[in-house]
């Protein structure tokens, strides 16, 4: 025994201290050499060859040694117990099972007398005792989530099954990541076999912490404290962006003229660093593009600046808008200030007419030719009385410079009168649109009436052209239309006219001898998710009878939208399209951040056109089919295939071809920056050459604007364009445009506007040019705007390309005085004060509701007041400290009408008196009690104190002057009274100490012999 112990020591002690490596064979060979059985249980780390003691392992054997130190080996229940302390030990560490190879294999532990119990493996019984600790305890998590949300609290449910003997005393622990709080574990107690309970654990996960996993370890303990089992289980955190954005402070109110200073604060209450950008419409201080760490907060400051010239008051608000370019998600926060004015404006006495009178200044300049014009124009665009039943817009623009060279101003003189929306009535020139179908809109001289009778609109309308030849011919005619339902419209019109000369299409010829009159019918429909508009006409002319047909239709169910419309017009239809056909389906399907568009369209449309004005419309037909995708809300991508057919109708053919390409486009836009990016690829043949075989084509196009601030915007575009679709050319080429521009606001009264482009598409006007365009706009006042607008641009076919052609317009705004609204008057006031050392800026006046406050010289202006007595109130808590007025709020004056009456308030430092009851004389009774009501007056002012019980009394804030103080009545149960009248002088700004001789006073009682009885 004692070399089997001597043995044991000395392997223990090179395992422990000299760290030496420990072999599987080792074991092996020490289990041979003492005829040990194989442990079976434990083979984990006994077959693996680079296992080592680590600390806890020699932590284990050390408390073996220990245990074996306190006990005698003499029995089986006492090498039982050595053997299960052992394996609970070990059973803490699933690391450490080699551990319990030495102590189960202890030479002592292993001689005959005690072999049965100390041998785990030779009997049945022990056995499972053993195994009742190393394996009968399961932990598993029944709800364990794929992702955990930070600033949150959670609870998971933990199953722990029993497989073994029943056990009592059990507990269950959280080992939680640093910060995490606990927050309960519900109990777990004894388990019988096979018993399964659930553990509900509860804990809160802190907002900073990191996204990712994060380990936690649940242990259940015996009723020994003791480890049993052990489950680690790893939490996923999910990335948290939660900002808050909130108001530190606002000023509450501040005088017109002054500055508003505001401060946020910005604060990332998530676990993830993020980049965000400020916008306000105030002025931001500082960086408007800040990272922001996680668990960490910025303040922000924002000014505003107020104008003097407010003549109401108002409330002006700031904000803060925060954008996180991490989430995009925005976050907004507000705050308010009032803003007195120290002026109120007088308001307009009148209702007025509002109207504009412009002078108007063109101007063309090209090579050595310079050709202008001056024309005028008087507008009028508003109600005539104050129910808004009358309207009248009316517009006279003269003189009439039509044949002016190279230039020319037309005359207009148009009117528009509606009653209570129940008659319109059109005089002058005007274009009338009738129906879609029919003749075209032919602007002259005419009228039009539009009469609602109960369900009835009805028209009647009359127009002869008076500027140009092209259809100079009178067009007139009537139309009523019949209201079902909201929904449902009928209507039919009948038109009459008479031919025009050859227009813009070759398709269509002149037509003067030409005369008849055009039917309408037309149809219309509309709810939440269908629109149908239809209309059928027929022309009768002294030459031909032919139709026309049109409708339009747009159906919405839930996502999918389809939109699809139809077009025909006869070869001798006398309406403006005529010998047309265009029609076009499309359906539209929304699916979350998808979109969907197939469609097709054919247009053959040919219509009289004046030349002098437009170009002829091109046939085309296009089969199509996009797909577009939004990420978050601000990126958005689209593809587009399509297969199409485009023909120029104008003499010569610029343009003739068939393409099928794919278009794409890719939109990033927020509230500073917008960004496009778009362009075609694509095979096109071009008809109008030679070569008919399919050449590649692409065009690309990048636009930018970027807004630096409220004030400034930035934006510019580039465009290649590498194609030959145009022309007789059988080669491509390339064709390259540019832009750029700004718009500056200087402030709401000062716009600038300008813009450079290179050039435009050949297929809008078939040749190039450079133009610079510029806008400016200036309002000096209320009453006066000034515009500017100036384009600089090269023209094709002049030999000096070179041309400006400018604009000028200056407009005065007023109103004629139709009605007399208001009787009111006004007041000019002012703070007066003998010390100068008193402020007596931004002093609270109120008065009929309306409030303002003193300006830097103590004076305001008051108007809008009604006639007679009017109230002025001073806001005694906006005056300094110890200041207060010298007359008596409110102040009565008279207002008389269209007049302003002076109000001065006298203002004073306050005065205060301290007085003390006292007894002059030593004969008096003794009084305990001075309590009593004291009363301070004049012939302006009265004040009321009341003295303690030592007699003591203050008045404060007393305006300056000469007071009677009198004691009112006394409060205690003893009796005094003043000796003498007292008379106190205060002067501005002093405390005056006084003491009041006072004196017992007595009381006579007097009984009354009247129905007084004594006894029975």
């Amino acid at each position: 025994m004692k070399t089997a112990l001597q043995f044991i020591s000395l392997f223990l002690f090179l395992c422990i201290g000299c760290a030496t490596e420990v072999q599987a064979e080792d074991f092996d060979a020490a289990n041979k050499k003492n005829n040990a059985k194989p442990n079976s249980k434990i083979p984990s780390l006994l077959k693996n060859k680079t296992s080592r003691f680590n600390s806890n392992e020699a932590k284990l054997i050390e408390h073996f040694l220990k245990e074996k130190k306190k006990t005698t080996v003499t029995s089986k229940k006492t090498a039982k117990s050595i053997v299960e302390k052992a394996a609970v030990i070990s059973h803490s560490n699933e690391k450490a099972d080699h551990s319990i190879s030495i102590i189960i294999n202890d030479p002592i532990l292993k001689n005959e007398s005690i072999k049965s119990a100390t041998d785990p493996f030779t009997d049945t019984q022990e056995k499972k005792q053993i195994g009742t600790y190393i394996e009968q305890i399961k932990i598993r998590v029944l709800n364990l989530k794929d992702y955990y949300e930070t600033n949150k609290s959670h609870t998971v449910i933990v199953e722990v099954e029993n497989n073994e003997t029943k056990t009592t005393g059990l507990k269950m622990e959280a080992d939680l990541a640093e910060k995490w709080n606990l927050i309960s574990i519900s109990d777990l107690g004894s388990l019988d076999t096979n018993e399964k309970k659930m553990v509900l654990i509860s804990f809160y996960v802190p907002a900073d912490t990191p996204p990712g996993s994060v380990p936690a370890t649940f242990h259940i303990k015996n009723a020994n404290g003791s480890k049993i089992e052990s489950k680690e289980i790893v939490f996923s955190i999910e990335p948290n962006y939660d900002l808050d954005v909130f108001n530190i402070y606002t000023p509450s109110k501040l005088q017109a003229g002054e500055t508003i200073e505001a401060k946020y604060e910005i604060k990332n209450k998530g676990n993830v660093e993020q980049e965000i950008f400020l916008s306000s419409k105030n002025n931001i201080k500082g960086d408007k593009l800040i990272k922001i760490a996680p668990n960490s907060s910025i303040t922000v400051d924002l000014s505003q600046e107020t104008n003097a010239k407010y003549y109401d008051f108002r409330n002006i608000g700031t904000y803060l808008n925060v954008i996180s370019n991490t989430s995009e998600k925005v976050y907004k926060s507000f705050g308010s200030t009032q803003v007195f004015p120290s002026k109120l404006k007088q308001k307009d006495a009148f209702f007025r007419y509002p109207i504009r009178a412009s002078l108007n200044y063109n101007s063309h300049t090209y090579k050595n030719n310079h050709f202008s014009t001056i024309s005028s124009e008087f507008i009028g665009d508003g109600y005539l009385d104050l129910d808004k039943k009358n309207y009248l817009n009316f517009v006279i623009r003269a003189p009439k410079q039509q044949n002016l060279k190279r230039f020319g101003v037309t005359d207009q003189y148009s009117l528009i009168y509606k009653n209570n929306n129940n008659t319109t009535v059109y005089l002058g020139d005007h274009a009338y649109y009738i129906n879609r179908l029919g003749f075209d809109s032919r602007y002259g001289m005419g009228f039009k009436v539009d009469q609602n009778v109960k369900d009835w609109t009805l028209s009647a309308f009359y127009s002869k052209p008076r500027l140009y030849s092209f259809n100079s011919e009178a067009l007139f005619g009537f139309k009523s239309v019949y209201h079902f339902t909201k929904s449902i419209h009928l209507g039919v019109a009948l038109e009459r006219s008479k031919g025009t000369v050859m227009g813009a299409n070759k398709n269509i010829e002149e037509n003067l001898d030409e005369k008849g009159q055009i039917a309408t019918f037309n149809f219309e429909y509309r709810n939440k998710n269908t629109f149908i508009d239809a209309e059928s006409s027929t022309s009768m002319t002294n030459k031909n009878v032919d139709y026309a047909n049109y409708i339009s239709l747009v159906q919405k169910y839930k996502n999918l939208t389809y939109s699809g419309s139809f077009t025909v017009a006869g070869k001798n239809y006398f309406g403006t399209i005529r010998n047309s056909l265009q029609y076009s389906n499309s359906l539209y399907y929304k699916l979350n951040k998808f979109d969907f568009v197939i469609g097709q369209t054919l247009s053959q449309v040919n219509k009289r056109l004046d030349p002098l004005f437009y170009a002829a419309e091109p046939y085309y037909e296009n089969f199509y089919g996009k797909i577009g995708y939004s990420f978050g809300s601000k990126n958005y991508i689209n593809i587009r295939l399509d297969k199409r057919v485009r023909e120029d109708q104008l003499e010569p053919k610029n343009y003739f071809y068939k393409e099928h390409g794919l278009d794409y486009r890719y939109l990033y836009s927020n509230s500073v920056f917008v960004l496009s990016f778009n362009g075609r690829i694509a095979k096109t043949q071009n008809l109008l050459s030679e070569d008919l075989k399919y050449r590649n084509t692409y065009s690309h196009n990048l636009n930018a604007s970027y807004r630096f601030s409220d004030h400034l915007t930035l934006r510019g575009g580039i465009n290649h364009n590498y194609s030959n679709r145009y022309g007789k050319s059988s080669f491509n080429t390339n064709y390259y445009r540019y832009s750029m521009g700004l718009n500056y606001n200087f402030n709401k009264n000062f716009h600038i506007n300008t813009s450079y482009n290179s050039g435009f598409s050949p297929e809008d006007n078939y040749l190039r040019r450079d133009f610079i365009n510029t806008n400016l706009t200036i309002r000096a006042s209320k009453n006066h705007l000034f515009e500017i607008r100036a384009n600089y641009y090269e023209n094709p076919g002049a030999v000096n390309k070179k041309e400006l052609l400018a604009f000028g317009k200056y407009t005065y705004s007023f109103g004629v005085p139709l009605k007399r609204i208001l009787e009111q008057g006004g007041i000019n006031g002012y703070i007066q004060v003998n010390d100068k050392t008193i402020d007596i800026k931004g002093i609270k006046i109120i008065a009929a509701g309306k409030s303002l406050v003193t300006n830097e010289k103590g004076s305001f202006e008051l108007n809008n007041l009604p006639l007679g007595k009017n109230y002025i109130l001073l806001d005694e808590s906006t005056l300094p400290f110890g200041v207060i007025p010298a007359g008596k709020s409110p102040f009565e004056v008279t207002v008389q009408k269209d007049k302003n009456t002076d109000l001065n308030i006298e203002l004073v430092k306050s005065a205060s008196v301290v007085g003390t009851f006292i007894f002059p004389k030593l004969g008096n009774p003794i009084i305990n009690n001075l309590e009593g009501f004291l009363k301070m007056e004049n012939e302006n002012f009265t004040y009321t104190v009341e003295s303690n019980i030592k007699g003591v009394f203050k008045f404060q804030n007393i305006v300056p002057g000469t007071y009677k103080l009198t004691l009112i009545r006394y409060k205690g149960n003893q009796f005094f009274e003043m000796e003498k009248e007292t008379q106190i002088t205060v002067i501005e700004g002093e405390k005056a100490m006084i003491d009041v001789p006072v004196k017992g006073k007595e009381r006579k009682i007097q009984f009354k012999s009247k129905n007084f009885k004594i006894g029975a």
